[in-house]
């Protein structure tokens, strides 16, 4: 996967007309663009279009644009956590899906401002080498959203490349969409969000030091905390999940390894430029979350939520590791108990509870 970054400064140059024969302009492509967060089903109808189209037409390559920052974080600075992707997120699920290249754009006013005709025409046409456009349904391009399907395929004839505009991705009668998708996880309705999105729901993150009552109680856990701050979480409650982990931490005869795979979870610095795939070996347990305030431990609640861990049949040291948390189902929502033995007792029903979801009882 080739990532090419349009900064500010280029962005401002190719308006400009300053770039020259500097930058990476592509030999020929087919595109799609848009903010892509969740890379649910319509998403995935428009690269599958795209990639077909370049193999059809005989083009250099199968090219995404998209914004590195979703617009949203940058026109409402005060907005509650959303994203059902981060930046990193997309770009594992980018490579995982073969996408060719992704064109990583910094939203900006400059862009921002552009009608939608000197959009196409200098970024995708005369930056990109665009010879075919993929977009979905809704496609509202430029400022005051008047590249349309409509217009678009004017200015398709016109400027000589292909176009093509897809009809909605529907489950239940509703359009498939990051809106949709968002209501179901902040809902904790984890099965309907794996079904528009055609996979779990799932987070990445690092392990930090916890209190260490989960082991003291007998059910260690993981406390992770989200790579993105930006990241959507599920409402607070008990969660069947499945949890990957770095291959190195696990022992070969380790009893609770469902699976073994290999992912990436790209490598950015902290302007979001690909440093390093991040590809390994990772293995996959069942497990049960708790997301909430630990009432039972402390009074009143923590006063920002936790995200605890039960990795079963997991046996080893993940702090200051990263993994990945697939949410399956909500159990229950987050109960007081009166001291540890009435936890103890609700956490064994839980885990058999889940196990059950994960098809883990025999």
């Amino acid at each position: 996967m080739r990532l090419i970054r349009l900064t500010e400064q280029y962005i401002t140059e190719i308006i400009e007309g300053r770039l020259g024969l500097r930058g990476p302009q592509l030999e020929s492509c087919a595109l799609t663009l848009g903010s892509f967060d969740g890379l649910h089903r319509g998403h995935l109808k428009l690269l599958e279009t795209t990639n077909k189209a370049r193999q059809r037409l005989d083009l250099a390559e199968s090219t995404v644009f998209t914004f590195r920052q979703h617009p949203r974080q940058l026109l409402d600075c005060g907005t509650d956590p959303f994203l059902l992707t981060t930046w990193r997120e997309k770009l594992s699920l980018f490579e995982g899906l073969g996408c060719g290249v992704i064109v990583a754009v910094d939203f900006c006013p400059a862009l921002a401002g552009l009608d939608y005709r000197t959009f196409v025409e200098k970024f995708l046409v005369g930056y990109l080498g665009m010879r075919h456009l993929v977009v979905g349904h809704d496609a509202h391009l430029g400022a005051n959203r008047q590249g349309t399907a409509a217009t678009l395929s004017v200015l398709g004839t016109e400027l000589g490349f292909g176009f093509e505009a897809l009809d909605p991705v529907r489950e239940r009668k509703l359009v498939v969409s990051s809106s949709v998708i968002r209501q179901a996880v902040a809902a904790g309705e984890m099965e309907w969000a794996t079904k528009l999105l055609s996979r779990p729901f799932s987070l990445w993150g690092e392990v930090c030091p916890g209190d260490r009552r989960g082991r003291e109680i007998g059910y260690p856990t993981a406390n992770v905390q989200p790579l993105d701050q930006m990241k959507l979480l599920p409402e607070a409650g008990v969660y069947a999940v499945r949890v990957q982990v770095p291959g190195d931490v696990v022992d070969e005869q380790c009893p609770g390894v469902l699976a073994e795979l290999n992912e990436s979870l790209p490598e950015v610095d902290s302007l979001g430029e690909l440093v390093g795939a991040g590809a390994g070996r990772w293995c996959v347990f069942g497990g049960m979350l708790n997301y909430g305030h630990v009432p039972t431990f402390h009074g009143n609640g923590l006063p920002e939520p936790r995200i605890e861990a039960n990795i079963f049949g997991f046996e080893g040291d993940l702090r200051g590791r990263n993994i990945k948390i697939d949410w399956i189902s909500r159990l229950r929502r987050e109960k007081r108990f009166d001291d540890a033995e009435h936890l103890v007792g609700q956490l064994k029903i839980d885990g058999q509870d889940a196990r059950r979801v994960l098809g883990l009882l025999e």
